[in-house]
């Protein structure tokens, strides 16, 4: 059981990295599925991040490693990033193809920048940040995880990530962490039946929430 001395800890560390918002969950009410990875296989330019498939467990093998811990802490991230409905209907596709439109190729191109400034500053430190916090109380297997591709490697102007990907072993290897979709975690459904939805797309000039968990044991 997270004591909730503890949990106060966590939470005041993690509004102090830069979280919005945090949330207690058993680990059991984690929704996972085969499925999902899917989406990371086909349609996402991540794939072949150091923190995603195919470099992870596997979603059964997941499965079974999450059924060993406890409670996980669900951590919402504070975001300054906008999504216009253009670019959240096209996003990935725009990463590939960029519009001919300039103003809105400058848009996504700064929307992009802005994801990945702020998981390389905020969310993938902060997260790191929670999980040593989690291992100095005693919880010795707590793990953290990232909401997407990984961004160590990108550029001083975070137009680029220059991960190693297939060509070789991961740059950092001792601070990266699973992308939690990649794991076969289906946010949206955990999120239902916590009674609070995930946004839907396309977004109408709205902030994109950026989740991630703490494995606790």
């Amino acid at each position: 059981m997270i004591s909730d001395k503890n949990y106060k800890l966590l939470e005041e560390k993690a509004k102090e990295q830069g979280a919005k918002s945090v949330r207690l969950i058993p680990a059991e009410n984690i929704i996972v599925e085969n499925r999902t990875t899917l989406k990371c296989i086909f349609g996402c330019n991540g794939y072949g991040s150091h923190v995603c498939p195919p470099f992870i467990p596997t979603v059964d093998e997941f499965r079974k490693m999450l059924d060993e811990y406890d409670w996980t802490l669900l951590v919402d991230w504070i975001s300054e990033n906008r999504f216009s409905r253009e670019i959240s209907e096209n996003f990935v596709k725009y990463s590939v193809s960029p519009p001919d439109n300039e103003d809105i190729k400058k848009q996504h191109h700064q929307n992009l920048k802005t994801v990945m400034k702020e998981r390389k500053e905020r969310i993938q430190p902060g997260s790191l940040e929670l999980e040593k916090l989690a291992w100095n109380l005693g919880y010795n297997t707590a793990l953290a995880t990232f909401p997407g591709m990984c961004t160590w490697c990108a550029n001083s102007d975070y137009s680029n990530v220059c991960c190693a990907g297939f060509e070789g072993n991961c740059h950092h290897p001792t601070v990266r962490r699973p992308c939690l979709m990649g794991l076969g975690v289906r946010l949206d459904k955990t999120l239902e039946q916590l009674g609070t939805p995930l946004q839907k797309f396309p977004m109408e000039n709205d902030i994109p929430s950026q989740y991630t968990l703490i494995l606790l044991d």
